[in-house]
């Protein structure tokens, strides 16, 4: 629903069993957003703590043994469902068509991905693949290639974020470079 198809008062979005309404005026925040009929809460600022909360941990240990198993079970529906098999099949055409890597990297980068899943299993803390030198970044451009992939945590890997330390680089290519073959 567009912004201005909202109703403009709670009292109104209540009156009509909508979950939102929209007054056109920032919250005390500052975002110009709609808001929840329920309790006035601005969906923006509701969305931010959300991110905040996750970057955190604060979901990792949501919910008791059987909410976690009921959550597997539909998860393992979905596996099963066309709209995985086709999420499956997308992924899989992007991959073949922005290949960057030969076959025999293709396989090591799955590798790697299977040793990052091996990991997480095994300390119970999540692993994931991180590259080297970024793939978005304003002065270097990475590749998805065995060479420039590498296991971190997905805690160093948040922590990492998309940074470059040029030099650092530099030093590194330098050494391989001096390596005899």
């Amino acid at each position: 629903m567009e912004k201005r198809k909202f109703p403009a008062t709670q009292a109104e979005a209540l009156r009509q069993g909508v979950t939102y309404y929209f007054t056109g005026k920032p919250c005390k925040h500052g975002h110009l957003s709609e808001r929840f009929a329920q309790n006035r809460n601005c969906r923006e600022c509701l969305r931010i703590r959300n991110r905040n909360r996750t970057k955190k941990g604060y979901w990792a240990d949501y919910g008791d043994e059987r909410y976690k198993e009921h959550k597997r079970k539909n998860a393992s529906k979905y596996y099963h469902t066309r709209a995985h098999k086709r999420a499956v099949r997308q992924r899989r055409f992007f991959e073949k068509h922005s290949r960057v890597a030969t076959n025999k990297g293709v396989t090591e980068l799955r590798r790697l991905r299977l040793e990052a899943q091996l990991l997480s299993i095994d300390t119970g803390v999540k692993h994931e693949i991180d590259h080297i030198i970024p793939l978005i970044h304003p002065m270097v451009c990475g590749l998805t290639v065995p060479a420039n992939c590498q296991i971190l945590t997905k805690e160093a890997n948040r922590r990492k974020s998309k940074r470059f330390n040029q030099d650092e680089q530099s030093s590194i290519q330098m050494k391989l470079i001096k390596k005899k073959p």
